[in-house]
């Protein structure tokens, strides 16, 4: 059978909460946690949203803003690539109303295609990847700038690697108790 007749595996998007993405890193939202308040009663801040891991083999923060252009997808969007970072962290935050979708697997080698999850990241939140993590390249849905917190060095840190089946994020609809089904 060749690629193109394989049956498609539908991954149905979920609300993203702490529980959910734990295996994978942490939401970055305030949510109950314990905040002080500055600037004269003005503002209250929320310290220690997220762990950074940045460091290793002499790497450093790099604070930037993705871009996206284009509508929100008016269907399934399919999937093709993969990437892990094995020696830093990676932070996304949508800002202002822009939404994204986080797709990631477990896996050592290579990402695990019959277990991947998909998140879908609201305004208000943010996620950070642990290092290491199988996730799919930004996806946003619609235009977005997106804040990322990552390492730079010298040593490019990416891994890729091509799935090898028909796999599509269907972002609405949110299935309960299901996160795939195949047609």
């Amino acid at each position: 059978m060749s690629p193109a007749d394989a049956p498609v595996r539908l991954v149905a998007a979920q609300p993203l909460t702490s529980a959910s993405f734990l295996p994978y890193g942490d939401l970055v939202a305030p949510g109950t946690l314990a905040s002080t308040t500055i600037n004269a009663g003005s503002a209250q801040r929320f310290d220690d949203l997220t762990s950074l891991d940045l460091t290793d083999q002499g790497g450093s923060a790099c604070l930037a803003i993705f871009r996206t252009s284009g509508a929100a997808p008016a269907g399934p969007v399919p999937l093709h690539l993969f990437e892990r970072h094995q020696l830093g962290s990676q932070t996304f935050v949508p800002l202002g109303a822009g939404r994204c979708l986080c797709v990631v697997a477990g896996g050592e080698h290579a990402p695990d295609e019959s277990a991947i999850r998909a998140f879908v990241v609201e305004p208000g939140q943010g996620i950070t990847l642990r290092r290491g993590v199988w996730h799919h390249p930004l996806i946003t849905l619609g235009a977005a700038d997106v804040l990322v917190i990552e390492r730079r060095a010298a040593q490019v840190d990416c891994d890729l690697h091509q799935l090898s089946g028909r796999i599509m994020v269907v972002p609405g609809s949110i299935k309960k108790g299901s996160n795939d089904e195949t047609r």
